[in-house]
Parts: structure tokens; sequence; C-alpha cells
């Protein structure tokens, strides 16, 4: 355990753990998509001037500076080509779908903040290292950081997202979103 610690809440849930997961795609809590409703009002927006970055917002909708721990509890780097990437993925539309301005404006997906685990060799940072097996008891703890305001927009939705690459990966975790605070 790190110098942090955080209080679990069961309806933060993104990946319960449950089962290795083999293949690219959403991670998942009590057998569905792990997403998470950080609130706002959907119907709510402000237009702004041309000048602006930016044509709307959405004033309802906080900015949240969390923290996602993920407990590692088995990960396969045998093939020495894993690759396995944890997004964060935020969108406005609760079924993260494409983003299309006349049949979908508020959709569309964000990356909120990522890791990336596996063989050293393979990873995308140079002289990466390996990730070692994860302790028999509770698992390796990581910390992914968030934000959900990205380019001057508020998400309301999140999810977590995986590319899995290499001959066979397999990965097992736990994860869920925690309030960010020092002790």
């Amino acid at each position: 355990m790190g110098d942090r610690t955080y209080v679990y809440d069961a309806s933060n849930g993104l990946s319960d753990g449950a089962a290795a997961i083999t293949a690219s795609g959403y991670a998942q809590f009590a057998g569905a998509d792990g997403v998470i409703d950080l609130g706002g009002n959907q119907s709510a927006t402000v237009t702004l001037p041309s000048i602006a970055n930016t044509a709307t917002l959405y004033p309802q909708r906080a900015r949240i500076d969390a923290v996602i721990p993920i407990w590692l509890t088995a990960i396969k780097t045998s093939s020495s080509n894993e690759v396995y990437k944890i997004m964060a993925v935020l969108s406005n539309d609760p079924n993260f779908a494409a983003y299309n301005i006349s049949t979908n404006p508020l959709g569309g997906v964000e990356i909120g903040g990522m890791l990336e685990f596996g063989y050293g060799g393979s990873n995308d940072v140079p002289n990466g290292l390996t990730t070692p097996a994860p302790a028999t008891i509770g698992g390796d703890m990581y910390e992914l950081l968030l934000c959900t305001q990205q380019n001057n927009i508020h998400y309301q939705y999140l999810k977590l997202y995986l590319v899995l690459s290499g001959t066979t990966p397999s990965i097992t975790f736990k994860a869920f979103l925690a309030q960010l605070m020092q002790i």
C-alpha cells in the first residue's frame, strides 16, 4: 500500500476482477460495463460567443480530479510481447457512442487518463520495465489519476477501456473511482 488510502464505494466500481480479461473492451463490474454517472444536467447548455474555443458549456457538471486505484491481481507477460493499456474514458453520452453533431451532439469519447502494463520491450515507453507478477495476497496497487474536464469540456460518464495486444494477453484487476485525498 502506498502513502494514500481510499474509501471504497461499490457504486463507484469499474472492475470487479471476477474474470480474466483476454481481449480489448470495457472493464466489467457486476456482470456489465462498469460505468459511473458523475452527475450533471444534460439538457442545460450555455452557448458561447464565436471567439471561445468551444461552442457550448454544460455548467451543471463539476470538474472532478480523482484517482482510480487499480489492484492488479494477475498479469501474463510470458510470451514477451503482451501489452495492456487501461484508459479512463469520458463521455457525455451514457452509451459512449460516436460523436455526430446532427444525430448525437453529446456523444464522443475522450481519454481522461491511462496506464500501460506488460512486457517492457513491447511497451510504448522506451526501456520500459516489465510489470512484475502481483503479490499473492491483495495484488499490486497502481493509481490512475484523471480529470473529468478535458479541453474545456466537462464530462458526465466514466468507464475503463482496455487495449490488449500480444500473443495471449490475460489480465485481472479490481478498480473503482475514489476521491483524491492526501494523508
